[in-house]
């Protein structure tokens, strides 16, 4: 038997959907769902606005994802994320909860979630806020759901958890593998090896430009301790559109053996030849960087803006260095 309380709020919400107009939005093209989205609909339609509707519509959205604004994409985020107070399966999950023995009950009220849900009028704790991290800091934004999702899984319906992987995507796409390739190109070897540097220090090392008439190839070296142990990685940086070969990677490997490094960090604007990738697979002290990655990287440590404040980033670093002694070497 279920609760007098639930077959009320049942039937309440079988009378609104009755009041509103069903849309299968999965008949929709993608343009025609978005068009939906705007608030003036919905008192009168009901249709999936928690989610893609479809994989073609979610493909097709972030195949075209740079090519819209900010403020669009988050707008449709709004859409995906959860809000503070009710969701529709909320009283089917405390009848069930109900049902349970006493001690299974008391129990499952050391989840946080259950005791909300059991005791709390509004039992979730929304996490439309995320917002606030985009789009600066869109790794973070996305730490943030993965702990969300991991910890109110059991809880979510599967239309919410679908929701949650689909703003998981927008946000990745739109604010972590943006392309800037052609900003990178633009920069000169000591802008964009400064830039490098910039990015290794968000990452937690310490980090020294080489001085320009050093010749053993290295641009940036990166320090840090793990676990007790100093790690100190030697970093070449290439601004290229021809993608790198083996000879080079060897040539970065034989310094790190030289100068017994922990590993090389060979980074370029372009990519790798398969024979370079193959040595990097055989080299465990050796990591090649290529644009796809490095893009990421930046996006993720320097957010998404980092292409507009990159003068800024580069002459606070550069300003680091300046206050350096120039006469300190790590060889």
């Amino acid at each position: 038997m279920v609760s007098e309380e639930f077959e009320k709020r049942f039937y309440e919400a079988i009378d609104d959907l009755r009041r509103r107009k069903f849309v299968d939005a999965t008949e929709l093209s993608l343009n025609e769902w978005i068009a939906l989205l705007k608030p003036d609909h919905r008192e009168e339609l009901v249709f999936v606005d928690w989610q893609f509707p479809t994989k073609k519509m979610r493909e097709g959205y972030l195949d075209t994802i740079h090519a819209r604004t900010d403020r669009e994409v988050i707008n449709l985020l709004r859409n995906f994320l959860i809000p503070s107070g009710n969701l529709g399966a909320d009283d089917l999950a405390r009848d069930n909860l109900l049902r349970q023995d006493k001690k299974r009950l008391e129990e499952l009220l050391d989840i946080e979630h259950v005791r909300r849900l059991l005791t709390e009028e509004t039992p979730w704790e929304g996490n439309m806020w995320i917002i606030d991290l985009l789009p600066d800091n869109p790794k973070l934004a996305l730490e943030a759901l993965r702990a969300y999702l991991v910890s109110h899984f059991p809880f979510l319906p599967d239309g919410r958890i679908e929701g949650l992987l689909d703003a998981m995507a927008t946000i990745r796409a739109k604010f972590i593998e943006a392309p800037r390739r052609y900003l990178l190109l633009s920069l000169d070897p000591y802008q964009f090896e400064s830039l490098i540097a910039a990015l290794y220090s968000r990452m937690g090392y310490k980090t020294t430009l080489t001085q320009r008439t050093y010749d053993k190839g290295i641009d940036v070296i990166a320090e840090k301790r793990i676990a007790g142990e100093r790690e100190k990685v030697l970093i070449q940086c290439r601004r290229t559109e021809k993608n790198m070969g083996v000879e080079d990677i060897r040539a970065l490997l034989g310094v790190v053996s030289n100068e017994k490094a922990t590993k090389g960090v060979f980074v370029c604007t372009s990519e790798f030849t398969p024979e370079a990738r193959k040595l990097e697979a055989q080299n465990h002290r050796l990591e090649l960087i290529g644009n796809k990655n490095l893009q990421t990287l930046l996006n993720e440590y320097l957010g998404s803006r980092w292409s507009v404040y990159v003068d800024s980033i580069i002459s606070e670093r550069l300003s680091k260095e300046k206050d350096r002694s120039r006469t300190t070497s790590h060889y």
